[in-house]
């Protein structure tokens, strides 16, 4: 029902893997990833999920002939990023700890919750941005990605699957339904909302 197991190659307007080399990634294409390649759905990317990851990547996922040279190139990739990244030194990817070794765009949302008053432009600027198939709604991993920013615009609020889940499941609450029109994107940007939802959030971290 969460709309998140996305096929690869990711269906058209999901993510290229050249992108994924040369460019930074949007909030969406970063949970189409994440939650492609976290198999298990444990919140983590273990070491063999983030080497298939890297396997697609560097082979582009339409070489049937891999050569020995191939592996030793993306095997030294997955082994430097995850000494650079893999802060805590656990053998795997946190949702923080991908999202900085990926690189996502600056967080869309901070443009918005900074103003002195969102108006109906903004929030008619936030569904644009995160409705990645124009049907005028987010859910599935477009929900996902505007929750996602609404977590990382709170620096005390760990960036992480389980947060990502709390603040959906809250949201959900709010707006009565799994699914955001422009009238609930509204409601959960209000000030008041915000402010509720980093009080519940704050208090699941602790």
């Amino acid at each position: 029902s969460s709309g998140i197991n996305a096929e690869w190659p990711l269906r058209p307007g999901g993510v290229e893997l050249k992108k994924l080399r040369n460019k930074k990634l949007t909030s969406t294409e970063f949970m189409q990833v994440w939650f492609h390649y976290d198999k298990d759905k444990s919140g983590f990317l273990e070491y063999v999920e983030f080497s298939q990851f890297m396997k697609d990547l560097f082979l582009k996922g339409d070489c049937v002939d891999i050569t020995p040279e191939q592996v030793e190139k993306y095997t030294a990739e997955v082994i430097h990023l995850m000494d650079t990244y893999d802060e805590n030194r656990d053998g795997r990817f946190e949702m923080n700890e991908l999202a900085k070794a990926l690189k996502i765009e600056e967080n869309y949302l901070n443009k918005i919750i900074n103003k002195k008053s969102i108006k109906d432009k903004h929030v008619q600027s936030v569904l644009k941005h995160y409705d990645s198939n124009c049907d005028q709604k987010l859910q599935g991993i477009e929900l996902k990605a505007f929750v996602g920013d609404l977590v990382r615009s709170t620096p005390d609020i760990p960036f992480n699957f389980t947060m990502i889940e709390q603040a959906c499941n809250y949201i959900e609450e709010m707006s009565g339904d799994n699914m955001l029109n422009i009238d609930a994107i509204k409601l959960i940007l209000s000030l008041d909302n915000r402010q509720q939802l980093h009080r519940k959030l704050s208090e699941q971290a602790k």
